[in-house]
């Protein structure tokens, strides 16, 4: 126990203390002979990392549901009415693939949020313009079409550099940003020359389903423990290079 002198002298210690910055990923213990503190006065300040679970099931889920309620309406199985669509795609793919994003920034995981975030934006800004193009007039439908399909040109150059990542972690990723690259590259023609729908409903059908089948996988895996469903090794490993040189 301290008397009250002793006390005093150590609240005058603390308030003249000048601490350098501190790592907080490690354990930093201030030693009580250093500031004259007694032995139970040793501080330990320790930093316990945010634990979070891995959001890429959710994200790559909403994908699917969403080309697959585009690709039904590209063969003419629903309405396509943009009232209609507009909801689902900024709800369900932009928000919820935004919420991924944010999630896997969080885990440190650069890729996860990099793609879901830009492509949370690309649904939202998809979603928006159809509302926008479907209240204006008719130049504003055609300007807007012009607009999309510019953006959407956009995505593809930042698809392609996603698929070259992609060659790094499984085959069934890769599977699908190819399959949305093509997405991609006919929605594009449709806008801008007015193409037929069919081949983006086409690759629309193919991204749901491997976007279905990888958020089983995921799902599955992380319950067993290990790669119990297949999703395939990495084609190339960019890390190689790095060690060659």
């Amino acid at each position: 126990m301290t008397t009250s002198g002793e006390e005093d002298k150590l609240v005058q210690n603390a308030r003249t203390m000048e601490f350098q910055q501190l790592d907080l990923n490690s354990n930093v213990t201030f030693p009580s002979t250093k500031y004259n503190f007694p032995e139970e006065f040793n501080v330990k300040i320790t930093k316990k990392p945010i634990v979070v679970c891995d959001p890429s099931a959710i994200g790559v889920c909403t994908l699917g549901m969403v080309c697959l309620m585009l690709c039904m309406s590209s063969f003419g199985a629903t309405s396509s009415s943009v009232v209609l669509q507009a909801p689902w795609i900024i709800v369900m793919s932009g928000f919820l693939m935004l919420i991924a994003g944010i999630v896997d920034a969080f885990r440190r995981n650069i890729f996860g949020a990099v793609v879901f975030v830009m492509y949370a934006t690309f649904w939202l800004a998809l979603g928006g313009a159809q509302f926008a193009t479907h209240f204006g007039s008719e130049d504003d439908v055609e300007g807007g079409a012009q607009h999309s399909g510019a953006a959407v040109f956009g995505y593809i150059i930042f698809n392609f550099s996603c698929i070259l990542v992609t060659l790094s972690l499984n085959k069934i990723l890769f599977y699908i940003m190819v399959a949305i690259e093509f997405v991609l590259i006919f929605l594009t023609l449709e806008l801008l020359e007015g193409t037929a729908s069919w081949p983006t409903g086409l690759f629309l059908l193919i991204t749901s389903l491997l976007s279905f089948y990888y958020c089983f996988a995921n799902l599955i895996n992380h319950l067993a423990g290990g790669e119990l469903i297949w999703l395939g090794k990495p084609i190339f490993l960019w890390s190689s290079l790095v060690q060659k040189k």
